[in-house]
């Protein structure tokens, strides 16, 4: 009984937007349409519907935060489905609204993020960090796969321009970028963004003005988030965390994993190649190009975060340590 009334339940909640929905593209496709009806379709996708939704919610477990996505998912249908000559109120909308909605959200998370790293400073919590405090911040705020986004977008602007500050590692601290060759494959691909900068540099001169600007803008901002992921593999050590009882591995803003000693069964040391048929994941999102020397056997699968936020799950992962010896003497004493 209790599964029928909670099904009935869901179907209102996603039943009545996605109607609405469906009801405005079946207008906007119809042979009744006018231009004239274009700004109150835009309104109804961007404002409505996401009221609609969020009123539905309210007394649900669903988070409130689902209500941006809605709306996000609005703006992008509302984009394709109507014609380019009837979008003015919707290019105004991304003209002027989302800059606008993107900077409050960049203020908002910048204050809750200093009443975190405040309390993170208070409490002499080691294993959190500034791209830690931005993705709790901006999961909290925004629905989680923008959230991390969002998150990694900011951590590279701060690690790629502010953070040059020498990091000098603590105890149970632990780097992997000075003898691996993550750092070389990174450079490498810093280089070929430096000489794509130049291809364009040089179609400015030769007159196509317009499209080399963009590829400018694009290389340069690349070349910062190459820049900052280099910064952030000596920024972001591996820490293992006696007093929380876990193994807290990092590899820049690119990835992190948080496992607890209980789940760590065996600390393997090898480099060699995995074969293509393995349970054995790689931790670094550069796979095997980012080399290995240990192994490390989990008692059961876990989940582990990767690039831009996305989700992987592992029994074994592979993860270079610059002194692998120490890393896994320290680490057996607690697991």
């Amino acid at each position: 009984m209790y599964t029928k009334i909670n099904l009935q339940s869901n179907l209102i909640v996603f039943g009545i937007p996605l109607l609405m929905i469906l009801s405005l593209v079946a207008v906007v496709k119809s042979s009744f349409f006018i231009p004239t009806l274009s700004p109150f379709v835009i309104i109804d996708f961007l404002i409505t519907i996401p009221l609609v939704y969020f009123f539905l919610i309210r007394k649900k477990k669903l988070t409130n935060k689902t209500t941006i996505t809605v709306a996000f998912l609005g703006l992008a249908i509302a984009s394709v489905i109507l014609p380019k000559e009837n979008q003015w109120l919707l290019s105004q909308v991304k003209v002027y609204l989302l800059p606008l909605v993107e900077l409050f959200l960049v203020g908002f998370v910048v204050v809750k993020g200093r009443k975190i790293i405040k309390e993170v400073k208070k409490n002499r919590n080691k294993s959190i960090d500034f791209f830690d405090v931005m993705q709790q911040v901006c999961n909290d705020i925004l629905p989680l796969g923008i959230g991390s986004v969002f998150a990694s977008e900011i951590s590279m602007i701060y690690y790629g321009l502010f953070n040059w500050k020498k990091k000098t590692l603590q105890k149970n601290e632990y780097s992997y970028h000075k003898e691996s060759t993550a750092v070389s494959v990174i450079l490498g691909f810093l280089l070929v963004v430096v000489v794509e900068m130049f291809v364009t540099h040089t179609m400015m001169k030769q007159g196509n003005v317009q499209g080399s600007f963009i590829l400018g803008v694009l290389s340069a901002y690349t070349a910062l988030q190459v820049i900052a992921v280099l910064r952030s593999l000596i920024k972001r050590p591996v820490f293992i965390d006696v007093e929380n009882e876990q193994l807290i591995l990092k590899f820049g803003i690119l990835a992190n994993a948080t496992i607890p000693f209980s789940k760590i069964k065996e600390v393997e040391l090898t480099v060699k190649e995995l074969p293509e048929k393995t349970t054995i994941k790689y931790f670094s999102p550069l796979g095997s190009s980012g080399g290995h020397n240990l192994v490390l056997h989990l008692t059961e699968e876990i989940k582990f975060n990767s690039f831009y936020g996305i989700s992987k799950k592992a029994t074994s992962l592979a993860v270079f340590i610059d002194l692998k010896n120490e890393f896994k003497q320290n680490l057996e004493q607690y697991i």
